[in-house]
């Protein structure tokens, strides 16, 4: 396969063939709708089910005490056991949108219709809507077992010896900022089947990581481990949001279908999946220490995340943030901590590079900060400071060791892309008093750690009935055409053309060890994986097929049959056999050898860490504060390219939902905790007219990590690109006096940031 080859993925998926969590029934299956809360914080005094359950085609109304459910404990090392999240509230509240009750009809429109009509008995507390009222001294307490809002608080470097560096320093910057809360909003929410079959159950769940979905699934039911099992359909978008969250409402399904007999079907609503999958939210400041030329000496910062009304996933991630801090520069003298903190917001959890695109933006700010107080061009400061190539490899203040990449030369790559010293000349002739419409150029220069989490990737393979090569390497396809990837790596690993090869879809009663899609880990770890079991399982053949042809292991190959089967249709399986070399006709079938399997893991150690510039070309209108996009240079080290194509769509679709967080995007709460944004109509997510096209170009730094040569590439793109559209909007209203705009930078912001500065 070519970096021109089409997707294997692409034909089912265009053409409708796919079948998406949503999409899935069976005969029987009944709906599964929940009653969710309208209330941030409150102790519920009676669920009053009778009204819902009168309703024709209604079969039930089930509470946390109708289906003794095991809640589990969070993430360990991160979230205290004693706040864990319940699949349904158990006799409390903590954020609009929590899921209360279970109901169970024969149509969706039933179940919405009975949910409206559970009548919930709410006694209202005081609401902590944000970090403020969280850490104030008299706040109330979410959790009172737990004694504390704040779920951690970790230092990290020397903060003495980082201070005394401040102190000494010839000039000093500091930015405070916000990184916004924001949705990931998947193209399908969480959705998918539950199967009863005696006293076990399917699960279908659109789930990125199954095999811990699998475990707290089994967790949460309180049933063996093999009494269930997880199948993978196409998922219609992850971005992180189908890691974790709402995994618990299978639970309640499978307890159910099981209790019943009957199949059930899920699938959240737009306002349903708003009200569930945000992430980000980080109060973050940094001070950089520099001497006059602009070197920077030290850097200290907190960050600070807003983690929702229960401790999960999201509160790993400014943990994330402070071990990638300070990104692509070297700069040795590093203290950052990291804290995380409850409030009656909606839980969060990781969403497209969590907690690296936070510490990017932030870095990234003050390093154009930097520039400004020093009147240097912001280019120029981060070509003092960017790693190079005699510095690697290289232990971050964080302990993480960083493999090569070229960030010197995509910044340069980038800036002759761009055309950056014409855009500077321009910009300074458009500085008119007449002139209302000023030119903004924005750089980010990023690093970024992937395969970071279970940098152990198993894999499966078997040789199928039909006598192709079947590969599991345990990736749910959340998109990324990773399956395009394994095939053509096995086939060239085996000699064989791809269509011998078929990427199994993630199945946990197949394959335990699914670990799935997150962290960037699909390139670098599952192909390599994918290649490790290829070559595992080669070896099986060969020493079966020499047994039974009584030659030499070394002698034996895998070919075509000869003659090759001549059907003229493209892509059909041939007729593979195990032969021995030079001897034409002394062979046996593959399919004499169906069945047989090899197991491998591949273990990277340590995360590859890939990087790259980002330059954004914005136009800022001062009479209105509308801010557009002209143009979007994306520069990217991921190491070997596998395709081309594929990660220049990866890197385009991970910066436009950047671009988003910088302009548009942001989940926002009333004082009351309430959210104001629920539905598309005021959540912007951007529309094509909204953005230009991103132009994507490549260097290439293999990494000697793992035998591809490959980085992650997939979240690239959401970590670099919003600091770039925020750096730009702030650079062409420098003149004006602003300094700062948070993101995302409306109109309302920008124009008010305007009339602040003048």
């Amino acid at each position: 396969m070519s970096n021109r080859a089409g997707r294997i993925e692409d034909f089912d998926l265009l053409t409708g063939q796919a079948r998406f969590g949503g999409d899935l029934s069976a005969e029987g299956a009944l709906w599964l709708g929940f009653v969710r809360s309208p209330i941030a914080r409150a102790t519920i005094a009676g669920i009053d089910t009778s009204e819902a359950e009168a309703l024709d085609g209604v079969v039930g109304v089930f509470t946390a005490d109708d289906l003794d459910l095991i809640t589990q404990a969070g993430l360990e090392g991160v979230s205290p056991a004693n706040i864990s999240r319940p699949p349904l509230a158990e006799g409390s509240v903590a954020y609009v949108g929590e899921a209360i009750a279970a109901v169970i009809a024969v149509s969706e429109a039933v179940a919405v219709d009975a949910g409206e009509l559970t009548a919930v008995d709410y006694q209202p507390l005081p609401p902590v809507p944000n970090q403020v009222n969280a850490t104030a001294e008299s706040a109330p307490l979410l959790h009172p077992a737990h004694g504390s809002n704040t779920v951690l608080t970790v230092p990290s470097g020397d903060l003495a010896a980082t201070q005394a560096a401040l102190e000494r320093a010839d000039v000093t910057v500091t930015v405070s900022q916000h990184y916004p809360r924001v949705a990931c909003s998947p193209i399908e929410g969480v959705a998918g089947l539950v199967v009863p079959d005696g006293d076990r159950v399917t699960i279908h769940i659109n789930a990125q990581m199954p095999s811990l979905a699998h475990d707290e699934l089994a967790g949460t039911l309180g049933v063996e481990d093999d009494r269930i099992s997880l199948i993978v359909p196409p998922i219609g978008g992850g971005f992180g949001g189908k890691c974790d969250g709402e995994n618990g409402l299978f639970a309640v399904a499978a307890r159910l279908a099981l209790r019943l007999n009957r199949p059930l079907r899920l699938a959240q609503s737009r306002p349903e999946n708003l009200l569930s999958m945000q992430a980000r939210d980080q109060n973050q400041q940094v001070t950089l220490a520099a001497n006059q030329n602009g070197i920077v000496t030290a850097l200290e910062a907190e960050v600070s995340a807003d983690v929702g009304g229960y401790a999960g996933m999201g509160a790993f991630e400014p943990l994330q943030t402070q071990r990638l801090i300070p990104g692509p520069y070297r700069i040795d003298q590093v203290a950052v901590t990291a804290s995380a903190v409850m409030t009656n917001t909606v839980p969060t959890g990781p969403y497209r590079g969590p907690g690296r695109a936070e510490a990017i933006g932030l870095v990234e700010r003050a390093m154009d900060t930097l520039a400004r107080k020093l009147d240097l061009d912001p280019a120029e400061v981060r070509r003092r400071n960017l790693l190079r190539p005699d510095d690697f490899p290289r232990r971050m203040p964080s302990g993480l060791v960083m493999d090569e990449a070229d960030h010197l030369g995509a910044l340069e790559r980038a800036l002759s892309e761009i055309g950056y010293r014409q855009l500077r000349e321009e910009q300074v002739a458009r500085h008119a008093p007449d002139d209302h419409r000023l030119l903004g150029i924005g750089i980010s220069c990023w690093a970024d750690f992937t395969g970071r989490h279970e940098p152990c990737q198993p894999a499966a393979a078997r040789v199928t009935d039909d006598g192709r090569i079947e590969i599991d390497a345990g990736i749910a396809p959340i998109g990324q055409g990773i399956q395009s990837i394994i095939t053509r790596l096995t086939a060239g690993a085996l000699g064989l053309d791809p269509a011998m090869i078929v990427a199994a879809t993630p199945d946990t009663g197949r394959f335990r060890s699914a670990l799935g899609s997150f962290g960037s880990r699909s390139a670098s770890l599952a192909s390599s994986s994918a290649v490790e079991v290829s070559g595992r399982l080669l070896d099986k053949l060969k020493e079966q097929a020499a047994e039974r042809l009584e030659a030499a292991k070394d002698d034996i190959e895998l070919r075509l049959a000869t003659p090759p089967k001549a059907t003229g249709t493209p892509g059909e399986a041939q007729d593979v056999v195990l032969g021995v070399r030079g001897m034409p006709t002394a062979s046996i079938p593959l399919t004499d050898l169906a069945g047989t399997e090899a197991a491998a893991a591949f273990d990277q150690g340590q995360p590859t860490f890939p990087g790259g510039t980002h330059v954004a070309v914005v136009e800022v209108d001062t009479e209105t504060g509308q801010v557009d996009l002209l143009r979007h240079v994306a520069v990217t080290d991921c190491g070997r390219l596998l395709n081309k194509i594929q990660a220049a769509g990866q890197v385009q679709g991970g910066a436009i939902q950047g671009v988003a967080v910088a302009l548009f995007e942001e989940m926002r709460y009333d004082a009351d905790a309430n959210p104001l944004t629920t539905s598309l109509a005021d959540y912007l997510v951007p529309a094509a007219s909204d953005v230009p096209e991103v132009e994507t170009h490549f260097i290439e730094t293999p990494t000697d990590r793992n035998p591809v040569g490959a980085k992650g590439v997939g979240e690239s793109g959401t970590i670099a690109a919003p600091a770039a559209v925020q750096n730009a909007i702030i650079d062409a209203l420098a003149p004006l006096g602003v300094t700062h705009i948070d993101m995302p930078c409306t109109p309302e912001r920008v124009w008010q940031a305007i009339k602040n500065g003048e």
